[in-house]
């Protein structure tokens, strides 16, 4: 794929881009625009600090931020932008702070001089119009006796994006588009709940794992199921798949099996599904828990496909493998139907595959809405707190820092 070059002569027309490269309208935002050179390699995007968080808070936040940033390969520049509802007024700044979310951002800056990083300018795109951190800065030895204000006009007028091929440009929405759940009627929703009771009636006394594993894995074969599923449009999804789907996915480790299937295809799926299957025997085997097998199997050399990121790894995202962005497209549209279809004791499980999924994408924002939804459903669900923890601290995928030369902007 030949990469996309689009050049920005001005501050209006690189914040013009910027959305472009993140793929949404930020808000409250923190973006770093990593460069690599001349050109970029990645946009990492952040939630502005709490308004009372002090400078030694700013300082460890910055910290992270830019250690975060190093882990690009070849980042050698950076421009930050913050997105902020306050205003930049009409007094004059004479300095960083005199910005919105300028205390923060001369904690970036210094972190990024100490990094060794080149700040090619950092920009602030406000309520009431935009200006450069830089600019304020006494160290450029200009004090200024006009505002720094230029008026958001210049971005919307810049013509930078007509230098976007028609099939690299994005859609763009907020920060949150893309949670929303598709419509679905009543009698739908409460037909898909008698038909997945059904399922649910044929072993009421199972457990979902180790048992529940091996009983649906003769009535519908998980792998294959999920890869069907995958194909299907899902306006044409039968009630009667989706309350199948639905009894599946509630088992966690069918549920994380058809997960990763998602995202890295059907050669994970089998080997996700022949690692339960050959934990659940060692359970019963050994009357060991299945920590106590892990633990146990490792340490006799039987750990299976030892030289393969394991699932733990991949669900970590401690793996520079990358998930199949459309695959993963096409697991949320199905997810998102499941979800909307289930009756609300059946959503959890769907709800942290779609928070899981959309991670994978560099979604954290949106993964953050679906994992509250099912905490609120119930909050001890275990791969819901999981996540919380994972995602909620900003800890991004391995594969995120594994920068395409083809999306280079």
């Amino acid at each position: 794929m030949q990469k996309t070059i689009v050049k920005t002569p001005t501050p209006q027309d690189f914040l013009a881009l910027v959305p472009q490269l993140v793929g949404f309208h930020p808000a409250q935002s923190l973006v770093l625009v990593a460069f690599r050179g001349n050109r970029t390699c990645g946009a990492l995007r952040f939630n502005l600090p709490s308004p009372d968080a002090g400078p030694q808070e700013l300082r460890r936040i910055a910290g992270a931020l830019l250690g975060t940033l190093c882990k690009i390969p070849g980042v050698d520049a950076l421009v930050p932008v913050s997105y902020t509802d306050e205003s930049i007024g009409d007094a004059p700044a004479t300095d960083v702070a005199d910005l919105p979310q300028g205390a923060f951002l001369r904690a970036i800056l210094t972190r990024a001089g100490q990094a060794g990083f080149l700040v090619r300018d950092a920009l602030c795109v406000a309520a009431d119009g935009w200006a450069s951190y830089l600019d304020a800065a006494p160290d450029r030895g200009r004090p200024r006796k006009q505002p720094l204000r230029h008026p958001l006009r210049e971005i919307k007028d810049s013509s930078v994006s007509e230098g976007i091929p028609g099939d690299a440009r994005r859609e763009l929405g907020r920060l949150h588009t893309g949670a929303e759940l598709p419509r679905v009627d009543l009698a739908t929703r409460e037909r898909c709940a008698r038909r997945l009771a059904r399922y649910q009636r044929l072993g009421p006394d199972l457990g979902p794992v180790p048992e529940l594993i091996e009983m649906v894995g003769d009535m519908l074969d998980p792998v294959g199921t999920a890869e069907s599923a995958l194909g299907v449009n899902p306006a044409e999804l039968s009630i009667d798949e989706a309350a199948a789907l639905l009894f599946l996915i509630q088992g966690p480790a069918t549920r994380d099996q058809m997960m990763l299937q998602f995202a890295f295809g059907e050669a994970e799926g089998h080997r996700s599904l022949a690692l339960n299957r050959h934990y659940a025997r060692r359970q019963r085997e050994t009357g060991l828990s299945m920590d106590d097998v892990v633990e146990a199997d490792m340490a006799a050399g039987r750990a299976l496909q030892e030289d393969s990121p394991t699932t733990g790894d991949l669900m970590l995202g401690l793996s520079r493998d990358r998930p199949d962005p459309e695959r993963v497209s096409r697991g949320i549209r199905l997810l998102k139907l499941l979800v909307a279809m289930a009756p609300r004791s059946a959503r959890p499980a769907p709800l942290c595959m779609l928070a899981w999924l959309s991670w994978t994408l560099g979604r954290g924002s949106v993964a953050g809405i679906y994992i509250d939804t099912a905490l609120d459903i119930d909050g001890e669900y275990g791969m819901a707190r999981l996540l919380l923890q994972l995602i909620g601290s900003g800890h991004l995928p391995e594969w995120a820092f594994e920068v395409p030369d083809e999306t280079d902007l």
